[in-house]
C-alpha cells in the first residue's frame, strides 16, 4: 500500500500577513526579515492565484487554514478592515473553487494574534496560543465555536482544526473535547481531525486517534520554506538546495524519505508566509520543485491525500485491528 503525503498549509487569510501582526501585536518586535527588510503588510490576491496553480499542476492534496479574524482586523464574513469586502469575498470563493477538490479548509483559532474576549468583543494583552494553555473545555469550546461559525457564515466547510503555534498543547484532554463539541455545534459533525503536533524528530510518525471521532495529524516533514522568509535569495541554485531538504533531484534523499524509511507517513508542513516569502514567492518555487520531484520519483510510494481522508484512513485501520 502507498503510505499517504499531505501537505498542510498554515497561516492563510485574506490580504493580511499574520505573521508580520503577530510579530508586532504579541512578540512586541519590529516586523522585519533576519537579514533587516521590512515584512510586507499585506499578501495580495493574486499570490492565491499563482498557489492555486501550482497545487493544481502536481495534484497536491492536504489542508488550507483560513484564520477567520486575521489579527483581529475584521473577519471573513464582513471583510478585511482598509479594503473593499469584495476582495475578502473573492479570496473566499478562489479557495473554495479552486482548493476544494484538493484541500480540507479548517480555522486556525480565530486571530492568530491576540486572543479575543468573547464576552466583550475586545482582545486580552497575551496571544491565542499562551492564552490557551491555561484553559479549560468550558472556555476552549465557544472558542473554537466561534472560529468555526465564521468559516461557516463565510460559506467554509471546515471539517478540521489548526493549532495556532502550539495552542492548546498544555491543555490538550480539554483542548480535544472543544474541538469535538465545537464541530458536533456548527456542523453537526461526528468526526474530524485536528493539527498540533510537529513531531519530525519522530519520523516513524503516523496519526493517531486522540478519540472517538478526533483524529491528530502530527507534522512529519518540517517547514523548509522557512529561510525563503529571510533570504533575498531567489535564484535556482537556492530554490534546489532548500528543496532537497525534503527531496532531493534524484528522489533518493531528503527528509520525506526519512519518514518513508523509518515507516512513518509524511506530514509536510509550511506557511503561507513561508511560501510568499516576502514578496519574492521563493517557497512557491519551492513547492513547484517539490511538486515535481515527488511527480517524477515517487508515486509509486505516495498518494497524497487530504486530511480528512488521510484521518478516514486511521480510523479504517484502527478498526481492522
Amino acid at each position: 500500500m502507498k503510505a499517504p503525503i499531505s501537505l498542510l498549509v498554515d497561516d492563510p487569510c485574506p490580504l493580511i500577513h499574520v505573521f508580520r501582526n503577530h510579530w508586532v501585536d504579541v512578540h512586541h518586535k519590529p516586523p522585519t526579515t533576519a537579514d533587516g527588510r521590512p515584512l510586507l503588510e499585506h499578501i495580495p490576491n493574486s499570490f492565491l492565484d499563482r498557489f492555486c496553480d501550482v497545487m493544481e499542476r502536481w495534484r497536491i492534496k492536504g489542508k488550507f487554514s483560513i484564520v477567520p479574524a486575521p489579527a483581529g482586523l475584521g473577519d471573513v464574513v464582513v471583510g478585511i478592515e482598509g479594503f473593499d469586502p469584495e476582495l475578502t469575498h473573492e479570496w473566499i470563493a478562489t479557495s473554495l473553487r479552486r482548493l476544494g477538490p484538493i484541500c480540507d479548509f479548517c480555522p486556525e483559532m480565530i486571530t492568530h494574534n491576540l486572543a479575543l474576549d468573547l464576552s466583550t468583543g475586545g482582545f486580552f494583552d497575551v496571544g491565542e496560543a499562551e492564552w490557551s494553555q491555561t484553559q479549560t473545555r468550558a472556555t476552549l469550546t465557544p472558542y473554537v465555536t466561534h472560529a468555526l461559525d465564521l468559516l461557516k457564515r463565510a460559506g467554509v466547510d471546515a471539517n478540521g482544526v489548526t493549532s495556532p503555534w502550539v495552542f492548546g498543547i498544555k491543555s490538550e484532554p480539554e483542548y480535544i473535547a472543544s474541538i469535538v463539541a465545537a464541530q458536533k455545534a456548527v456542523y453537526g459533525r461526528d468526526e474530524s481531525w485536528y493539527f498540533l503536533h510537529m513531531l519530525w524528530s519522530k519520523p516513524e510518525t503516523r496519526p493517531w486517534i486522540a478519540t472517538e471521532g478526533l483524529v491528530a495529524i502530527p507534522a512529519t516533514v518540517a517547514d523548509w520554506w522557512w529561510e525563503t522568509i529571510d533570504s533575498p535569495r531567489t535564484d535556482d541554485a537556492f530554490v534546489s538546495g532548500v528543496c532537497d531538504n525534503m527531496l532531493t533531484e534524484d528522489g533518493k534523499r531528503g527528509q520525506i524519505i526519512d519518514v518513508l524509511e523509518a515507516g512513518g507517513w509524511p506530514i509536510v508542513l509550511t506557511h503561507w508566509q513561508s511560501l510568499f516569502s516576502n514578496g519574492l514567492e521563493t517557497g512557491l518555487a519551492v513547492l513547484e520543485e517539490l511538486g515535481r520531484r515527488l511527480d517524477q520519483h515517487l508515486l509509486d510510494r505516495v498518494e497524497w491525500m487530504k486530511c480528512s481522508e488521510v484521518a478516514a484512513l486511521v480510523r479504517g485501520n484502527n478498526r481492522s485491528t
